[in-house]
């Protein structure tokens, strides 16, 4: 058993233990067949949504505490952070943005909006998307940055198939935010996919150069220390 498959053996014994806490004398192992024979995956069980869980076998209790567990975990491992927190290398950037795609099964595009010192003014949810594509409105992601007076900006989204390659789209949707920003005066410090829990930069792997991102703004510390060597 490799590690993924652990840690959806984990995931099923977690569902397990809930529902015979819920249903002290039942077992239920016909509900936990019932419920993998129709979803892909622990994740796909729980990300599933209140709506379809009670269209199972469960009761509405059961449903309604199974759908909170992944935006609870979430919330509390982000909340581990605090709600400003400093993310000003791109290693602490990446940790932080891991907690926020835990279980996730669809795409789903973030922004962080930063102060010049690398402080998080807000974390914003631009759009969901499919199992694999997310749509990218760049208005949206200039709105948000005058709405929020932001410095600095990251990007980010998931590829919930686990692979960390960013796509042509991934790329050219990048270098068009960089070319946007550049009249605005706010600098782009990264754009970082989370695939499989893992993360990855599009700044620091080469597919845009170098030069493009360090001509933002040579003078800023915040631009020029972002890539650490401790990067995960």
């Amino acid at each position: 058993m490799n590690a993924s498959q652990r840690r959806r053996h984990r995931c099923m014994c977690a569902i397990e233990d809930v529902l015979k806490l819920l249903r002290k004398k039942e077992s239920p192992e016909e509900t936990l067949n019932s419920l993998q024979s129709h979803y892909l995956s622990p994740g796909g069980i729980l990300e599933s949504g209140y709506c379809s869980l009670s269209r199972e076998s469960l009761t509405e209790p059961e449903a309604l505490l199974l759908s909170l567990v992944p935006d609870l975990t979430r919330h509390c491992l982000s909340m581990e952070y605090g709600l400003h927190p400093r993310l000003d290398r791109l290693s602490i950037a990446s940790q932080y943005l891991r907690t926020l795609y835990i279980g996730i099964t669809i795409e789903q595009f973030y922004l962080l909006c930063l102060d010049a010192s690398g402080k998080l003014i807000e974390r914003i949810l631009l759009q969901k998307g499919s199992v694999d594509e997310t749509p990218f409105y760049l208005a949206h992601v200039l709105q948000s940055i005058t709405a929020t007076d932001a410095s600095a900006i990251v990007l980010s989204h998931n590829h919930p198939g686990g692979s960390l390659r960013p796509s042509q789209a991934d790329i050219l949707c990048t270098v068009e935010a960089l070319r946007a920003l550049q009249p605005l005066d706010v600098m782009m410090l990264d754009h970082i996919i989370i695939g499989n829990g893992q993360a990855i930069s599009l700044r620091n792997t080469g597919f845009i150069a170098a030069s493009i991102w360090a001509d933002q703004a040579p003078s800023s510390a915040l631009l020029r220390n972002w890539i650490d060597v401790a990067q995960p």
